[in-house]
């Protein structure tokens, strides 16, 4: 006698419990589940934010910078590889200031708007050295023309779009990686276009400006030097009001342990924004050397015997010179973490480098023994040390400056180390749109959707007993399994439900009477020709089975399509699309044909009633 169908009926039964088991933490509020359930089965399907309402951000990518960085990118490697076959600088060796100095001594290299640039020359001599050859190497440059000493290049066109789709990406997956560093495994961060748009369910207006400020934070780190031998600010002229100039000694170098520099500063409410829109003056009237950067950052205690320092709490921010280079940036981190300075308990970030950034960082502290350093973090400079002696071991730190009540300062350490670990952003976003959503909005939809669902679900249901009989009773025995093995995947992969989900789960129901409604007119067909009602099973699944194949791929091919293309809502449809056609498949086909064996078979059923 077959029993076949006998061990296909107990791997039904063992999938129908584990999916159950699955699930239930997800409707413990409905059915309460055990609490050894809930610590085995931690999954959960989520309710999206169009049913929980929460946190809605979108962001624009500035594209265009990210042509501008690859644009600079390629001048600094032209001008230290036209330094090394001039004999300036050594090859595979970070170049010291002096030597990139008398290497723009015999050319000269200007951004011309978005992604030119051009290069003069001291002579021919030195123009020859650059051939059609090391242009070509770059690959996305190219040559468009010379005149006598002055060559102009700039970025292909070909690569612009591919510069552009790449910096969204790369910023799609720096935010996606800010977000997990939180636990919000809820969250959705997509890329449509130029945009950014970052969803977090049931977030609250704590949430909403811390995710904000984290989100939004470029996260650029770089390290410079302070050019400590420029008169640059001490020849500024018309101070703005409000904006003071000031000196103080510094280490200029081994040779100079002590030379007077000026700064400017500017103190009480919108010190900062002052001396921004004063650098971005002398940056419009081109009175701001290409080659240097004119930064600005807070007071820090280290200031605190200078006559200009602040009293505690004010805001004060003064200046920095430096040069336009970065040295190091974050891209050479390995690792960072929140540690304590011993002495006085305050907080710092502590930053380990890869091998390739501590090598780099090794040697730059070698060249520029008794200067000071610039650490930079998103153009703001958090501090300033003298490099008293090269660093070796890739190890550094950034002590969060100005003077700020310690939980305020351990939490902004907390921030800066998930998104250094996370990577800086490649090019800086624009917020294009800020919003909370209410969950009265949600729920009202969620109700109207659920109330639809079910009420479409229970008429297929009451029309497949009606007129297929017991048919149509297996049909509804098998739908509901489906219904179960649908929501239990979600559980499993901790999908996250939405209406356009919802709705989803009401077209697979459908789609799965699809699939009996083919069977039970084939075994209809099959015993209207006089055959028994086993061999009627037989070849009743046996003719059905190609054709619920076919439509069950196709469907597919379009879930696939609307994944691939559309936006969030639509990706959260075609996501249970897909998974309700592996689960009709499953129950409509082969949970279905072990029912129907176990009648035939098992009970020795001789007349069917399918109708």
């Amino acid at each position: 006698m077959d029993k076949g169908w006998y061990v296909r009926f107990l791997f039904v039964l063992a999938t129908v419990v584990g999916s159950w088991l699955i699930l239930w933490p997800s409707v413990d509020k409905w059915v309460p589940a055990p609490p050894r359930v809930k610590t085995m089965f931690q999954n959960r399907i989520s309710p999206g934010l169009d049913i929980r309402g929460g946190l809605r951000l979108m962001y624009e990518v500035e594209v265009d910078e990210a042509v501008r960085d690859r644009r600079d990118l390629r001048a600094d490697q032209l001008l230290r590889t036209l330094g090394e076959r001039y004999g300036l600088i050594k090859k595979g060796v970070v170049p010291t200031r002096e030597q990139l100095q008398k290497t723009a001594q015999r050319l000269q290299i200007t951004p011309v708007g978005e992604r030119g640039m051009k290069l003069k020359f001291r002579d021919n001599a030195d123009l020859a050295k650059l051939d059609r050859q090391l242009i070509a190497d770059y690959g996305d440059v190219r040559e468009k023309g010379r005149e006598g000493t002055v060559v102009d290049l700039d970025i292909r066109t070909d690569f612009l779009d591919q510069i552009r789709e790449t910096a969204v990406e790369q910023a799609r997956e720096t935010i996606s990686n800010r977000v997990d560093a939180l636990g919000l495994r809820e969250a959705s961060v997509t890329a449509q276009n130029a945009d950014i748009i970052v969803e977090v369910p049931g977030a609250d207006e704590a949430a909403f400006q811390r995710m904000r400020d984290l989100i939004s934070k470029t996260a650029r780190l770089e390290f410079q030097i302070v050019d400590d031998d420029s008169t640059f600010v001490e020849e500024l002229t018309d101070l703005p009001e409000g904006i003071t100039r000031h000196t103080e000694t510094v280490s200029a170098g081994t040779s100079k342990p002590a030379v007077t520099m000026s700064y400017i500063a500017a103190r009480g409410q919108g010190a900062r924004q002052k001396l921004s829109d004063y650098i971005d003056t002398l940056k419009a009237s081109g009175k701001l050397p290409t080659d240097h950067e004119f930064l600005i950052g807070e007071y820090s205690r280290a200031d605190a015997g200078d006559k200009a320092a602040p009293k505690a709490r004010e805001e004060a921010w003064r200046t920095w010179y430096l040069h336009g280079r970065a040295e190091i940036t974050g891209q050479a981190i390995k690792d960072a973490f929140v540690a304590n300075e011993p002495d006085t308990g305050k907080p710092y970030v502590a930053i380990n480098f890869n091998d390739d950034g501590a090598e780099v960082f090794r040697q730059l502290t070698a060249a520029n023994i008794k200067r000071r350093m610039a650490i930079v973090l998103d153009d703001r400079v958090a501090s300033d040390p003298v490099i008293q002696t090269e660093i070796g071991g890739g190890h550094c730190q950034i002590t969060l400056g100005g003077f700020r009540p310690y939980n305020e300062v351990i939490n902004e350490a907390k921030d800066l180390v998930v998104v250094l670990k996370a990577g800086a952003l490649p090019v800086p976003i624009r917020p294009s749109n800020e919003q909370m959503i209410g969950p009265t909005l949600g729920l009202d939809g969620v109700a109207q959707g659920v109330r639809g669902a079910v009420v479409g679900i229970a008429l297929v249901l009451l029309f497949m007993a009606v007129y297929y009989q017991v048919a149509g009773l297996i049909a509804d025995l098998v739908m509901l399994i489906n219904l179960l093995l649908m929501l239990a995947a979600m559980a499993f992969f901790e999908a996250t439900l939405t209406l356009p989900g919802i709705v989803a789960l009401a077209l697979n129901i459908g789609m799965a009477v699809d699939a009996n409604v083919l069977i039970s007119e084939r075994i209809r067909e099959e015993l209207r020709a006089g055959k028994s009602a086993r061999s009627a099973v037989d070849q009743g699944f046996g003719r059905a089975f190609w054709s619920i194949f076919d439509s069950q791929l196709t469907t597919l091919l379009a879930a696939i399509v609307l994944f691939q293309f559309g936006t969030g809502p639509v990706k959260g449809f075609a996501v249970t699309l897909v998974i309700g056609i592996c689960t009709s498949l499953f129950s409509g086909v082969f949970c279905s044909r072990v029912i129907f064996d176990w009648l035939v078979r098992g009970a020795r059923v001789n007349s069917l009633k399918v109708g």
